[in-house]
């Protein structure tokens, strides 16, 4: 039996120690020790543990942004890492090398998992590679939250024949996958707060049937006088209409699940109705003719909070929250794919060209041209089979770029927009070039608070969906891990660079300066591998470089190579 297969068999003696790296402090200088990885004596499981070997691990900005802050990380607020330390890591490939008392029926030796690492334990996160140690290290110990977490398991089992790096690529792949799956409200919350806001005196709209059953609050600002009964419920009636008002209201009420805004509000009242929403609630836009000006909306609340905008450019509120809710790429449309080449945009390129109906065209904007290179060398035949128009177009001192939009849309508008930088102008800028019941995708993880100034008439007149997400579900992991399996999607022609375990610290630096144009993983059984770009891997292994594709795109055979050559078991 070869190396490989010993591995793969778990038919070897276990060490005596491994390398981990602790986070003790904030900043990559509190990463490890002088730059390298802690040893820590590898101990048998409790009755109610599994020991996990880490096989591959998905270096992610996520990892970066906790190294940086530390113990001001949300997920971890005030925790004493000099004391007690955490360890990053959760896009990761698991073999099961041993168990507790309490778990060897259900996990035996060799059994081969990723993990979900969003654990919430009665509602409390309680996530992998944050509160608990994660995959940063080569061997972790899952204990009762992993595995009975509120009686559910987040180990998720793999197929025998899945690679190492495709399985631990996953998890960043489901978080795309999830942006093409969001579950969207058609109408407002039945028992929730509802707030109405007239905009003028003459403002009028039609709410009939809007509601299947009332609100347990309704207030209403500048609607002496107006017929409210079709919300079922008598409410909190004002006759004046102003932003002070609103935000009042809202920090009584703990903010509104649904906002109907009538008329050609300001951009003041516009706004303060956006910050008066609870997390989850839609702002319905209802004006019989256009509303004038823009208004600086929360594109971050968007994004974490699920925030929506929904309008009606005949008033009528029941055919605004039914208005337009595709959220997968319109098949045979026209996409633009804004800040496309960093490691997260490539990976939507992709998934857009791998669909069974994808786009008509595609447009790729960014500043990087070896990214954009990159990019086009590993897709540009995967557009040329599905027959898509792809264009991959540096911006970077462009000065037509408007023209060249226009051209590409025969002046019709893009029918998806996704946006992949945290830049507010390149949303302001992109939402001029939005289609009728276009959907626009706020993928960039914008802070909460960041504003771009868009026009409502987009949601009124338009029909835009302006949507966003932060992270992935089980399901959506069990569906992504599941769509791969099945040859459906290609997770490792993500892959830009690997590394050995003492590769971590240069790895996770890497990532913060985006130096590799897609993704980083570690094998962190293998101790002689730096950290090496794909396009460099013949300095470490010539025989697996002949195992990539064209590309120079990840195999499994190359994996299987570079394993065999380099484990010491």
């Amino acid at each position: 039996m070869g190396v490989y297969e010993r591995y793969r068999n778990v038919d070897y003696a276990l060490p005596k120690t491994y390398r981990s790296w602790d986070l003790f402090g904030a900043g990559l200088e509190n990463l490890g020790r002088d730059r390298q990885a802690v040893e820590l004596p590898l101990r048998d499981p409790n009755p109610d543990e599994v020991l996990l070997r880490v096989d591959a691990l998905g270096l992610c900005f996520s990892d970066a942004k906790l190294i940086w802050a530390g113990p001001d990380h949300p997920r971890i607020p005030g925790r004493d890492l000099a004391n007690d330390p955490t360890v990053a890591g959760h896009e990761a490939a698991l073999t099961v090398v041993k168990a507790g008392s309490n778990w060897k029926n259900r996990f035996p030796v060799g059994g081969r998992y990723i993990i979900q690492a969003d654990i919430k334990i009665g509602g409390v996160q309680k996530a992998f590679g944050y509160v608990q140690r994660g995959a940063m290290a080569q061997y972790a110990y899952a204990g009762p939250w992993v595995l009975d977490g509120d009686g559910v398991c987040y180990l998720i089992p793999m197929r025998d024949h899945t690679g190492y790096v495709e399985a631990a690529l996953v998890e960043p792949w489901a978080c795309v996958e999830a942006a093409y799956d969001l579950k969207e409200r058609t109408a407002p919350v039945a028992g929730g707060k509802a707030l109405v806001v007239f905009a003028s005196p003459g403002a009028e709209a039609d709410f009939s049937g809007v509601y299947s059953a009332p609100p347990a609050k309704l207030t209403a600002f500048g609607a002496a006088g107006r017929d409210l009964s079709a919300f079922g419920i008598a409410g909190d009636v004002r006759g004046e209409a102003a932003p002070e008002l609103v935000k009042a209201a809202a920090e009584a009420a703990g903010g509104f699940d649904d906002i109907f805004l009538v008329g050609a509000a300001d951009a003041a009242l516009i706004e303060a109705c956006d910050v008066a929403l609870a997390a989850g609630g839609i702002l319905c836009f209802l004006a019989s003719g256009a509303i004038p000006g823009k208004a600086a909306l929360d594109i971050g609340r968007a994004h974490y909070h699920l925030t929506r905008y929904v309008g009606s450019g005949k008033a009528r509120a029941k055919d605004a929250y039914g208005q337009n809710v595709r959220t997968e790429l319109k098949a045979g449309g026209r996409a633009w794919m804004v800040g496309a080449a960093g490691p997260m945009g490539q990976m939507h390129v992709q998934r857009a060209l791998e669909l069974e109906n994808p786009p008509a065209g595609l447009y790729c904007t960014d500043l990087s041209q070896e990214r954009l290179d990159y990019m086009a060398g590993r897709l540009k035949h995967l557009a040329e089979k599905k027959g898509v128009e792809l264009v991959v177009a540096n911006v970077g001192g462009m000065n037509d770029l408007d023209d060249r939009l226009n051209a590409f849309t025969g002046n019709g508008g893009f029918d998806d927009i996704y946006v992949h930088a945290p830049v507010p102008a390149l949303v302001e800028h992109a939402a001029g070039f939005l289609g009728d019941r276009s959907v626009f995708n706020i993928f960039a993880g914008v802070g909460i608070g960041t504003k771009a100034k868009l026009s409502p008439d987009i949601f009124c007149r338009r029909h835009t969906r302006l949507v966003g997400s932060s992270g992935s579900s089980m399901d959506d992991i069990v569906n992504t891990l599941g769509k791969m399996e099945a040859g459906r999607l290609a997770t490792r022609m993500s892959l830009a660079a690997i590394g050995g375990i003492g590769a971590v610290w240069d790895g996770v630096k890497g990532v913060k300066e985006n130096r590799f144009p897609g993704k980083t993983a570690i094998l962190p059984q293998l101790d002689g591998i730096p950290l090496t770009g794909l396009n460099r891997l013949s300095d470490v292994s010539p025989e697996a470089t002949d195992r990539m594709e064209p590309g120079c795109v990840w195999t499994n055979d190359a994996e299987k190579l570079v394993l065999e050559k380099f484990l010491k078991i």
